[in-house]
């Protein structure tokens, strides 16, 4: 059975964590490795889920659980390009962050024109370098748009149509 699958039937009752203490958790449900900024190792979090054997809770949502508290504080896990097994838990950008969902390129995008936060992975240009390119080439955001270097990637809070426009122009700019 596939990590993500798991079942949890005991409550997840964790009202008081530091940064470091929820990346275990997050790889106790991912299998992932967590890099941690001291900027969330200092942060407090709270991770709180009702579980039963009449009403289990998958692996898979306890970590989205986990993100969302880390989103809902103002960090973010990002992916890391060079090894798909580890993330960075680091600061979002934008306050937004914990209010709208977060996406990168594993997961897939929900259908319509919702404003989201897409986290675009880069392995070649520079994330200031993308954030200027991606900017220029968008020209007015929305009310919450934003697209801001972060790490080894550009974080992006825009609408669903937008932030597909830009995924393909990401192959256009992201090139050795």
């Amino acid at each position: 059975m596939p990590l993500g699958e798991t079942k949890i039937v005991a409550d997840i009752a964790e009202p008081k964590l530091n940064g470091t203490a929820l990346a275990a958790l997050y790889r106790k449900f991912t299998g992932r490795r967590v890099i941690v900024s001291a900027a969330a190792a200092a942060a407090e979090f709270s991770v709180v889920q009702a579980a039963s054997p009449k009403d289990p809770l998958t692996y898979a949502q306890a970590a989205e659980v986990i993100r969302k508290s880390a989103g809902s504080e103002g960090f973010v896990f990002l992916p890391d390009t060079k090894d798909a097994d580890r993330d960075f838990l680091t600061v979002c950008p934008r306050p937004v962050c914990g209010l709208i969902d977060v996406y990168n390129e594993d997961d897939t995008l929900p259908e319509g024109d919702a404003v989201i936060t897409y986290v675009m992975t880069l392995k070649h240009i520079t994330p200031v370098d993308a954030a200027a390119v991606l900017t220029k080439r968008i020209g007015a955001l929305g009310t919450y748009g934003s697209i801001a270097p972060l790490n080894s990637a550009v974080v992006i809070t825009e609408n669903l149509s937008v932030i597909r426009k830009l995924i393909e122009f990401k192959k256009e700019i992201d090139k050795p």
